[in-house]
């Protein structure tokens, strides 16, 4: 059975299997390396979990394939327009993926969005990951202008 869900308060190992699992798996998907990833503390890894769990700032959802942690997405409001969020660390273990997990994800992030006063989402992808524009367009996104912060390669955005 597949669910998904927000990250909550003390999973921070967790999130920390799922992001080295999404680093090392695909690394031109992310500007993070998984060497800087594997040398953070474990304390870095509680802290971030913990912001994401909670409040209106900023989310991290886990896809489940039973018990099976699967697939992330996580979305956090940009500093300078708070009625923006920037989607990040999209990932699905590749034995999941052309499944329903990676919709799920986002259909998660964009139900929170709404109920968190965002009016768009921006996500950035690899210059030439041309599956992941296919799969971003697919679900609504376009191919946007300026971004409200700094990132390299296509920016996307989509209302929510």
């Amino acid at each position: 059975m597949l669910t998904v869900r927000r990250l909550r308060v003390g999973e921070g190992q967790l999130f920390r299997q799922l992001r080295l699992a999404a680093l090392y798996e695909a690394p031109y998907a992310f500007a993070s390396t998984y060497q800087s990833a594997l040398d953070r503390s474990p304390e870095s890894w509680d802290e971030q979990a913990d912001g994401t769990a909670q409040g209106s700032e900023r989310a991290t959802f886990i896809a489940f394939a039973d018990e099976l942690p699967v697939g992330i997405a996580a979305l956090y409001r940009c500093p300078a327009d708070a009625k923006a969020g920037e989607l990040l660390q999209v990932w699905v273990d590749p034995v999941y993926r052309h499944t329903e997990v990676a919709r799920n994800l986002l259909d998660a992030v964009f139900q929170w969005a709404r109920a968190h006063g965002f009016g768009s989402v921006f996500a950035t992808i690899t210059e030439g990951n041309a599956r992941a524009l296919a799969f971003y367009r697919k679900h609504g996104f376009e191919v946007a202008g300026e971004f409200p912060s700094q990132g390299e390669g296509i920016l996307l955005r989509k209302q929510v």
